[in-house]
């Protein structure tokens, strides 16, 4: 069975493996001043380039030559002109090895290709760019991510991320949030049987939707008393939270409009943080379609008792995590953290 998960910045792990490197999920700042140097602690160069989305959704937009690999494009493109994501041009294309990405500016927005286990890649894993269209909550990115990825090399081994991950508004308080209004639409083509899932991703300091990262401390999204949070949407495939092994620690109901979502937690071995990962109920994914406030999410796993809401919300995107096969995912994403 595919899956498909929306991911906040959670740890999805294979039916046996967990990623084996921490990854630094889109758009992780460490400080307020959201730098491209404090988004991610790589473990090689990164090649990047600012993309400059103006406020005005009728100007050209000139995009600078990309260093990143595997750029592709034209080198103008109309924002308005974004309505039709099946016949886009792409704008920009990104493969990590580990990392390469996009800030976005005048958006809250970072695009990532976050390859950790590129290495045991035999194939290809990149995340497109096409264009940013709208305003304030309605604002929307267009992107995609496309996998060429055997399966019969390291199988059950997560491959990286793909995603957008946010840069605006993080390192807040759960109970400082507002709301975050999120929509996300994804559409698959080009298809095998193929392996991964589409999620959320946020992370908590006690920090993604990557997974969410939540912790007691303003910026902190590596240490242990941080905790990486993951809401997935659909996943395919047969893969499995990791904590999977020692069963369901809660099940929540009347969630964006479902019930039986399945909690599970367990430690990634590999950063010695714990990952809480929330599953739509399996007869019941969504499919291709999302909108809700990641907030809710928030507050029903702080119900649960897995954090306060004076918890910090330090890091937040949404993405895809590639196993195998043969896939391309085209998706709009509305995502954005409101004080």
């Amino acid at each position: 069975m595919n899956r498909l998960a929306l991911l906040l910045i959670g740890g999805l792990a294979a039916t046996a493996t967990a990623r084996p490197q921490k990854r630094a999920c889109s758009g992780r700042p460490t400080s307020s001043s959201s730098s491209v140097a404090s988004l991610i602690q790589p473990t090689s160069e990164i090649a990047t380039t600012e993309i400059v989305i103006p406020t005005s959704t009728s100007k050209e937009v000139v995009l600078p030559s990309s260093t990143s690999s595997s750029t592709a494009a034209p080198t103008t493109t109309s924002v308005a002109d974004s309505t039709k994501p099946t016949t886009e041009a792409l704008t920009a294309s990104y493969c990590g090895a580990p990392n390469s990405y996009e800030i976005l500016t005048g958006t809250p927005w970072i695009v990532f290709s976050m390859n950790y286990n590129y290495q045991s890649i035999s194939g290809t894993c990149c995340t497109g760019y096409y264009s940013v269209s709208g305003s304030g909550d309605d604002q929307s990115v267009h992107w995609s991510s496309i996998w060429d990825i055997d399966e019969s090399v390291n199988t059950n081994l997560v491959k990286g991320y793909s995603f957008i991950g946010l840069t605006q508004n993080l390192e807040t308080t759960l109970d400082s949030i507002s709301s975050i209004p999120s929509k996300y639409t994804w559409t698959v083509s080009n298809t095998t049987a193929y392996k991964g899932n589409v999620v959320y991703d946020f992370e908590r300091q006690f920090a993604n939707l990557c997974p969410a990262m939540t912790s007691d401390t303003k910026g902190d999204s590596t240490s242990s008393s941080a905790q990486e949070l993951m809401i997935w949407l659909q996943y395919v495939g047969g893969q499995v939270p990791i904590g999977y092994s020692e069963g369901v620690v809660a099940t929540i109901d009347g969630l964006y409009g479902k019930d039986g979502w399945k909690l599970y937690q367990g430690l990634n071995t590999d950063t010695g943080i714990t990952v809480s990962s929330l599953l739509a109920p399996e007869d019941s994914m969504f499919d291709g379609s999302f909108e809700g406030d990641i907030k809710d999410w928030l507050l029903a796993l702080s119900k649960q008792g897995i954090f306060s809401t004076s918890t910090y919300v330090n890091v937040g995107n949404a993405g895809m995590e590639p196993f195998w096969g043969t896939v391309t995912f085209d998706n709009t994403l509305s995502l954005r953290i409101d004080l």
